[in-house]
């Protein structure tokens, strides 16, 4: 599947809501042989014509307010719409019911203007704190409600020495540390199997990556590790990227968007396979994380970020006791992000909008 995190999220909901015998209607961008229109796990599809991302922030808004008018327009009757496009609440009909705002990035103080909407869909503690004190008003229309994982993510597999990062090739996710940490550890021997590190994701600007000197950067740094570090590239089939989530011992998700992040997706795919977390020490992952009980937190706000995480990476390297504890509790953590608990709590959610 092409798409990025919010865009797997919805899917996995419309097709739970089906599931549960609700008529659902899914509108994206047409890709591709893909039809316009169609059925499919009993989910209605439109696709309509859209704009693949650009440099240029102004491009970008100009296109998102064309794909939102046409969306608009494509809208069948409904009791709840839910929105994840910036400029999709301005142009909602009445036939549209009640709208509900999926907000799935950290805010930027522009949810003010959303005022008329019924609902804000926090995806995690941090982002419903950061909308109650930029926007007070809206305080009481919030609800946070995280995002889902697909019941083939809790896998159980043998896993290898393999140090796993899945996300956007991008500086602000902090690749160049984890590589830089990497490099140092082999460097200096500190490691006894033979690791190799995968990173998996776009670099594309596109798809929001780094851009193709981002990615030569990672390379050069790379460059004395040889095959031990392999750039996968994106892998947009699901399967395929739930095989590297269950080969992998270690995952590692260094980002050091402070105000960037607003779930981490990622990181709990990662715990439902049992992998042996690490994430910077951010907000948007308190809601699912607690250092050295399911995962490691290391905290890469300040100077010498690749020394802190190499760290606690060779920590995990040389230590498979403490691999298997925070596997096993990352996965039992990740029970409660199940797609058809998630989708129960939105399903519960709508039913009390609906009667107020």
């Amino acid at each position: 599947m092409l798409g990025g995190a919010v865009e797997k999220v919805q899917l996995q909901l419309a097709e739970a809501y089906a599931a549960a015998g609700h008529e659902v209607t899914l509108i994206s961008r047409q890709f591709g042989d893909l039809a316009s229109n169609e059925v499919d796990a009993k989910v209605n599809h439109i696709r309509i014509p859209s704009f693949n991302r650009s440099r240029s922030h102004l491009a970008n808004f100009v296109h998102d307010m064309i794909y939102s008018w046409h969306a608009s327009r494509a809208l069948p009757p409904a009791d709840v719409t839910v929105t994840n496009g910036f400029s999709l609440p301005f142009f909602m009909p009445r036939k549209a019911g009640r709208i509900y705002v999926h907000v799935a990035r950290f805010p930027k103080r522009h949810l003010f203007l959303y005022r008329k909407a019924d609902r804000f869909q926090a995806v995690s503690s941090a982002v419903a704190q950061a909308i109650a004190q930029q926007t007070p008003s809206l305080a009481k229309k919030v609800v946070v409600v995280g995002n889902p994982i697909p019941q083939q993510y809790f896998t159980n597999e043998t896993k290898s020495a393999a140090i796993l990062f899945v996300g956007r090739i991008a500086r602000e996710k902090g690749v160049h540390e984890l590589v830089q940490a990497f490099a140092d550890i082999v460097r200096e021997g500190r490691c006894d199997l033979p690791w190799t590190l995968r990173i998996v994701g776009p670099h594309a600007f596109e798809h929001g990556g780094g851009g193709p000197a981002y990615l030569e950067e990672l390379k050069r740094i790379a460059a004395p590790l040889g095959e031990r570090c392999q750039f996968v590239g994106p892998v947009f089939n699901e399967q395929a990227l739930i095989r590297e989530y269950a080969a992998a011992a270690i995952f590692v998700y260094p980002s050091l968007a402070a105000k960037g992040e607003a779930f981490g997706l990622a990181p709990l795919e990662a715990m439902a396979a049992g992998c042996a977390v690490i994430v910077s020490k951010l907000a948007c992952f308190d809601d699912f994380i607690q250092d050295d009980a399911n995962a490691l937190q290391v905290d890469l706000s300040q100077s010498a970020l690749s020394g802190r995480l190499a760290k606690g990476l060779a920590r995990l390297m040389a230590d498979r006791a403490k691999r298997e504890q925070l596997g096993s509790a990352a996965r039992i953590k990740a029970e409660e992000f199940r797609a058809p608990v998630i989708a129960g709590r939105m399903l519960h959610d709508f039913d009390n909008l609906l009667r107020h």
